[in-house]
């Protein structure tokens, strides 16, 4: 099985892309346009139609959604985002000087509709609509408009610097080439990944950048925070197995399962000693130093990468010196074959592309409630190390002077004579934290710029996938009102909304309840009401906190607000 079919196959099954719009939209254009091809294709002498009769056929094959051949390019041609894909800059427009735009839609005649739909050579239909376009190269749009018709042979990558981003990044870490026009190149891509769903095929290309150029390399640690209840710690876990799961389809691993992803979470009175390392009484009631959470796991998952640094041809090697040892930047091929041993690929084929980066399986350290504990006092020293990984940020931890030999239990990395500490180059950070945290302000800007940020916005699309009672699209818009009005409440606003997980806590139960109404009264009296109330409490006057509630409750769609206020 080839690399990308491996992929595309995790993406189908992960991915859940049937639930996108963007899925949705591409089908129900891909579909219409179908329609429409089948019906110029078929009908008799359709050449000797007028336009008000293709019009009409348009129109009747599409819905309504479509009524004229100028309703057709207008969208498939000339629209910047229309369902299929947004071009941005690529868009067909007229300015002062270029009326670009009005001039082709005048070479755009029923003869040219029928020609270009008629067709099933692409490589014809290609010259035909380059034969229309005048001004700059609108490849861009060609390209969707191709993918329109030809829905099988063109990947939803339209813009030319985004195909060439994704075939150079295919080439590099897949060993997979392409070559010819840029069309022949979408039709390689289609060709090397089996599917009858070609919706899904398109939408996997665009998507396969970004599974092989994942920005959690540019920082390796990044925040997730948002409003209680968004299911930020569920995603940093999906998020950690699906990067190791990617990481071993590039490197055709077979192992599942066995993540190295550790979590914990952190509290006002977690420490730099539970974290790094700390001295405390050990089994034969003497002191020893002892490793925290953290620099045990780095020497657990860092091993490989210390055993290179130990390694004199490596840490000599002028070329990785001046490259500060950086594994993004250090390619398999220019190892000795000791050092392919020490990592464990020595009779391995590679792409010529690979990178050190690349063939260190990732680890994950997730640290739940980030916030909450005193960020100075726990990280202490090893700022330097987060901005800096792997060699180029070993430190001196506060007790390593401790260690008076290699062997000492809690050593990390021995070098001339003392022991230091970086965190390995495969070790990606994930922090997750809720705005509304009273200690949100313990996270001091140098701390901050070493760390990504993705607000985690509440999500009920991701209720109405997940439940199955016919009640269910109810409830989640219930939810989507009571989160507007409190996000336009001034006491509170968008950090205080209520996520998407305070309605899947009935997803186990679901079948207890005939109605809509039910759930609202089960979830209002025992998860919502009491959240509001403490978000409210700070008011200090009992009645206005009884009128925001029942404010609150009759936006959320609660039947019996008044009776209970």
């Amino acid at each position: 099985m080839n690399k990308l079919q491996s992929y595309f196959e995790y993406f189908d099954k992960y991915y859940n892309v049937e639930s996108w719009d963007w899925y949705k939209n591409i089908k129900n254009w891909t579909d219409i346009v179908k329609e429409i091809k089948l019906s110029i294709k078929s009908e008799p002498n359709i050449e000797e139609k007028s336009e008000e009769e293709i019009n009409e056929l348009i129109s009747k094959k599409s819905n309504g959604k479509l009524k004229t051949i100028n309703d057709f390019f207008d969208s498939f041609l000339f629209s910047q985002d229309n369902g299929l894909g947004n071009i941005g800059r690529g868009v067909i427009w007229d300015s002062k000087n270029n009326p670009h735009k009005t001039k082709i839609k005048e070479k755009i005649t029923k003869d040219f509709f029928i020609q270009i739909l008629q067709n099933n050579d692409i490589s014809e239909v290609e010259k035909e609509i380059n034969d229309i376009l005048v001004g700059k190269n609108y490849e861009a749009a060609k390209i969707r408009l191709l993918r329109a018709l030809f829905p099988d042979k063109i990947a939803a990558v339209d813009a030319p610097n985004k195909l060439w981003r994704l075939l150079n990044s295919v080439k590099s870490k897949l060993g997979v080439s392409t070559e010819g026009s840029n069309i022949e190149r979408h039709q390689q891509l289609m060709r090397l990944v089996e599917s009858d769903d070609i919706v899904k095929k398109q939408i996997f290309f665009w998507e396969l950048f970004y599974m092989l150029e994942n920005n959690l390399n540019l920082k390796k640690a990044i925040v997730y925070y948002g409003a209680p209840g968004t299911g930020k710690t569920y995603k940093a876990k999906k998020i950690a197995k699906q990067f190791i799961d990617q990481h071993r389809i590039k490197i055709e691993i077979t192992t599942q399962n066995n993540y190295r992803i550790k979590t914990i979470q952190f509290h006002p009175s977690y420490s730099y000693e539970d974290f790094i390392e700390g001295i405390r009484p050990s089994s034969d009631k003497s002191l020893k130093l002892f490793n925290g959470t953290f620099k045990e796991f780095c020497r657990n998952v860092g091993k490989k990468e210390i055993q290179l640094y130990k390694n004199d041809d490596f840490i000599s090697n002028e070329n990785f010196k001046k490259k500060d040892y950086k594994f993004s930047l250090i390619k398999v091929s220019e190892l000795n074959e000791e050092q392919k041993e020490i990592i464990g690929i020595k009779d391995k084929k590679l792409p010529e592309g690979i990178t050190l980066e690349e063939i260190i399986e990732p680890a994950f350290f997730i640290i739940d409630e980030i916030n909450r504990a005193d960020l100075s006092r726990v990280f202490g020293e090893l700022m330097y190390s987060l901005e800096y990984r792997g060699y180029a940020g070993k430190i001196k931890t506060q007790y390593s002077y401790l260690n008076q030999n290699e062997n000492d239990e809690s050593v990390f990395f021995w070098e001339n004579n003392e022991d230091w500490f970086f965190i390995p180059q495969n070790v990606y950070i994930i922090g997750t934290m809720n705005n509304i945290d009273r200690s949100v302000d313990s996270f001091d800007f140098a701390l901050r710029r070493r760390f990504m940020w993705e607000e985690v916005q509440p999500d009920f699309n991701i209720v109405k996938n997940t439940l199955t009672a016919n009640w269910k699209n109810d409830l989640a818009s219930a939810f989507e009102k009571l989160n507007k009005k409190i996000e336009e409440e001034e006491l509170l606003g968008k950090d205080y909304r209520i996520g998407h997980s305070y309605a899947l806590v009935i997803a186990p139960i679901e079948n207890r309840f005939d109605s809509v109404t039910e759930v609202k009264s089960f979830l209002w009296k025992d998860f919502i009401k009491p959240l509001l109330e403490e978000y409210l409490r700070g008011l200090g006057d009992e009645n206005k906190v009884n009128e925001k509630l029942e404010q609150f409750c009759k936006e959320f769609g609660y039947h019996e607000c008044k009776r209970i206020f």
